[in-house]
């Protein structure tokens, strides 16, 4: 995976992310929209042959859009651990 600015302003940040398809890019935007910062967040993949989705991120306020990311890829990463000690639970009894 490869992260690339193509924008910065305040409040605002447009990456792309190489490598990633929709699957990353759609969780990325779940976990910043479940920020109460965030005023926006979404996704655009331009062709589907190439793996280079585009994340936009628009902050509420003073908000730092880079915090945002922060926050939201240490979201992924606690909810993938939960899910994970979750499942090896749950196959252990079968």
């Amino acid at each position: 995976m490869r992260v690339k600015v193509l924008k910065k302003s305040k409040g605002y940040l447009k990456i792309e992310v190489d490598g990633e398809g929709h699957t990353f890019s759609h969780l990325l935007q779940e976990a910043l929209l479940s920020d109460k910062t965030v005023d926006w967040a979404g996704y655009d993949i331009e062709h589907p042959l190439f793996s280079r989705p585009t994340v936009t991120v628009r902050m509420k306020g003073d908000g730092s859009p880079e915090k945002a990311m922060e926050r939201a890829a240490t979201k992924i990463h606690q909810d993938s651990d939960e899910f994970t000690q979750k499942f090896n639970g749950s196959i252990k009894g079968v």
